[in-house]
């Protein structure tokens, strides 16, 4: 009979797999399907969100795979340190990446006339400065050998006894992208609330549209943001328990993981509802099948044949 940590790390590899088929949807939507139109950078900023997020399930499902079989990535402490160090460094570039999304947001609708702050290439170049960022503020861990071999489980990462350390990244990963959404959203709604009583002639009506829809979707943004901040929660409680008691929870990592992955799968549900570009090419593809008519040949059965009318004489 298989263990709890065998059937938590078989249904953890699951979810991560299915988050894996989400996002590669929303990738393949993207590329091929909205090809045309990525220079939208609305478009290119999910794009970045879906790469982070895949390489984030692709990491995961590694680590999983090492834990449930022979622990390869134990084999190497470098390589085991550096694959741990990779699923932070996307892990992290997840909630950079809807940083980036906020930024855009708040540009569109407070710095709306300075058309430099919307110029496509200013964001490709944001975009790279997020992922050079992503690497930079975890690197102090590395160099103060923070990242271990976890004692219940095979592949490495920063043990949640280590308060310092877990704290650090708690600050550096989840609460700084938070706090710079929640700042974006007050100054954006600051600005439309500001802006309902300026006349017409100074902000266009569909300007204003505009904005309120930007809002809309900043909201959902910070939606989705309350969801994968929500997976730290239990990673919290554990890092206070294992701090008390002095030791690992057997099935904390395992645990952690699966609510992880099922955060995650929300994530690449909600990107496509807050995403009318990729909204439109499903319901598309959607109304396609269903309006498929297979077309079958009926065999139409033989006419009697006519008989002669016979007249009476």
């Amino acid at each position: 009979m298989a263990s709890i940590a065998t059937i938590l790390g078989i249904t953890d590899w699951c979810f991560n797999f299915l988050g894996i088929l989400i996002f590669l949807l929303i990738f393949i939507i993207i590329i091929i399907k909205c090809r045309r139109k990525l220079h939208d950078i609305s478009l290119v900023l999910t794009l970045n969100s879906c790469i982070a997020s895949i390489f984030t399930c692709l990491t995961i499902c590694i680590m999983i795979c090492s834990n449930l079989t022979t622990g390869f990535l134990t084999f190497d402490h470098k390589f085991c340190i550096f694959w741990g160090l990779l699923h932070d460094e996307f892990t992290c570039a997840i909630y950079y990446s809807y940083c980036l999304h906020g930024i855009y947001r708040l540009c569109r609708v407070v710095f709306y006339k300075n058309k430099v702050l919307l110029v496509y290439s200013l964001y490709i170049k944001l975009i790279f400065c997020q992922w050079l960022l992503t690497i930079l503020i975890l690197l102090p861990p590395v160099f103060l050998n923070w990242y271990t071999k976890i004692s219940t489980e095979n592949y490495c990462l920063v043990p949640y006894t280590n308060l310092v350390a877990e704290t650090y990244h708690i600050i550096v990963i989840y609460l700084i992208p938070l706090i710079c959404i929640a700042i974006i959203y007050i100054r954006i709604t600051t600005f439309i609330r500001n802006s309902s009583h300026v006349s017409l002639f100074i902000l266009e009506k569909r300007q204003r549209h505009r904005n309120m829809r930007d809002l809309t979707v900043l909201k959902r943004i910070i939606i989705l943001m309350l969801i994968l901040t929500s997976l730290r929660l239990p990673a919290t409680v554990f890092m206070i328990y294992d701090t008390i008691i002095g030791h690992l929870y057997p099935y904390t990592f395992s645990i952690v993981g699966l609510i992880t992955s099922i955060c995650l799968i929300f994530v690449a549900l909600l990107t496509i509802h807050i995403t009318p570009q990729l909204r439109k090419n499903i319901f598309i593809f959607h109304n396609r099948r269903n309006n498929q008519i297979n077309v079958q040949v009926i065999p139409q059965p033989d006419l009697p044949m006519n008989t002669p009318i016979e007249t009476i004489q």
